[in-house]
């Protein structure tokens, strides 16, 4: 008898450590974020997304034995949230806008431009719109596979307020097995991360959820966080890493964005958060207290822009009056949440088939910058006025369906705004 008390509570002992080494037991203050300490290998190989985007892994909850000795290898830890990653000698950049600014060729060539280091330009947080075409973020590698559902904040049928991050966008998916896996590697093949933040929503810790989390190859660790804990998840490695895999074990997900903080040097914070078709209502739904809530920025941006007008310029029933009302309601959010950024409202360039709907457009971005003190260029003036797609066109800086530019023509217009508006720390 005395041998099978003694292995009953041997195995009790075990049971009630790998659930305080879970955080099972406690709910967890907003003020608190679940640390996972991980090891990968010192080489980690190219990631190799699986030729149909469809699960691709083993979907079973491991046996307690097989998570108590992942558990050895990799510990998680609840600590009190830090202070946010100020970054206090970098110009801080935030960039929200449509398809003219999502594939990076604009800003890239802005920063060339201003004479800013590409190899030191940082994102501060990643918008989870991996996969989405038009998008370009700075990650060597995306694979994602097809159970995921993508939420915009433009797309919202209410006013709001919602619950967004800065990202004005969530990732989310209840499929057991669903993956993201992110290679870190660029601009080069020597970026790594002391660590990532995963954000996930509140709305994901309402039920117990197990998330399988890998980097640089390394052996995979589960992460079970009960309800109630504290929606953050930082990711970090033994040493800096280039690559993180995760998959849903079990329990629903959504995810808000990344905070990557990179090993090397960061003199410029630039935060893209452009997605094709979109428009400003995003800014207009967004509940500000929470995204500064989640913003990992403690005095935000020194720069703010917003980049919209072209798809505005589509909607055959469009009428300048409901369109500047809309447009202050996100302006005026925007400003809200950063006070302190210098604000920038980028019109849409020239466009065949609605060319005096971008003229209107323009002027009345103008009106409401200087209303509420904000810089505004006019990219239709400065590629030439109405019309000037045609000629645009000929110069080989415009796309044959007359509506987005080419590299060169991105490249002009980056130079341009450059020469027009500054763009520099407080």
């Amino acid at each position: 008898m005395e041998p099978f008390l003694n292995a009953l509570l041997s195995t009790m002992a075990l049971g009630l450590a790998f659930a305080a080494s879970l955080g099972s037991t406690r709910t967890l203050a907003a003020s608190e974020m679940a640390v996972l300490r991980v090891v990968g290998q010192s080489a980690p190989a190219e990631l190799q997304c699986p030729r149909a985007p469809a699960r691709q892994q083993a979907n079973r909850l491991m046996p307690d034995a097989e998570i108590l000795a992942m558990d050895e290898r990799s510990a998680l830890d609840w600590m009190p949230l830090p202070p946010a990653n100020a970054h206090p000698n970098a110009l801080k950049v935030g960039l929200w806008g449509d398809s003219h600014t999502a594939s990076r060729t604009f800003t890239d060539k802005l920063l060339e431009a201003l004479r800013l280091p590409v190899t030191e330009t940082h994102p501060s947080f990643l918008a989870p719109t991996w996969g989405l075409k038009g998008v370009k973020q700075p990650l060597r590698r995306v694979c994602l596979s097809d159970d995921w559902q993508l939420a915009l904040a433009y797309r919202t049928p209410k006013e709001g307020p919602e619950n967004y991050a800065k990202s004005l966008s969530a990732l989310h998916t209840a499929q057991a097995g669903a993956f993201l896996w992110l290679d870190f590697r660029d601009p080069s093949v020597q970026t790594r991360l002391k660590w990532a933040d995963i954000h996930l929503a509140p709305d994901s810790l309402q039920r117990d959820l197990t998330l399988g989390i890998t980097v640089d190859g390394g052996a995979e660790s589960l992460v079970q966080l009960p309800p109630g804990s504290a929606p953050r998840l930082r990711v970090q490695g033994e040493a800096s890493f280039a690559t993180l895999q995760l998959r849903l074990i079990s329990g629903a997900v959504r995810i808000d964005g990344i905070s990557p903080v990179y090993e090397a040097k960061t003199a410029v914070i630039l935060d893209l958060f452009s997605i094709p078709g979109a428009t400003a209502k995003g800014w207009r739904i967004v509940n500000k207290d929470h995204l500064r809530q989640e913003d990992t920025l403690a005095s935000g941006y020194d720069v703010v822009i917003l980049q919209s007008g072209t798809n505005e310029s589509l909607d055959p029933d469009f009428k300048v009056p409901l369109y500047e009302r809309q447009l202050s309601a996100s302006l005026s959010r925007l400003k809200a949440a950063y006070p302190r950024a210098r604000c920038v409202l980028i019109g849409p360039p020239d466009a065949h088939k609605s060319s005096s709907t971008v003229r209107m457009i323009n002027d009345s971005q103008y009106r409401l910058a200087m209303a509420q003190g904000c810089a505004h260029w006019h990219w239709q003036k400065a590629m030439g006025g109405p019309g000037s797609a045609q000629r645009w066109l000929a110069k080989g800086w415009m796309q044959a369906d007359l509506l987005h530019l080419t590299p060169e023509g991105y490249a002009q217009s980056a130079r341009s705004f450059k020469s027009m508006v500054p763009i520099k720390a407080r």
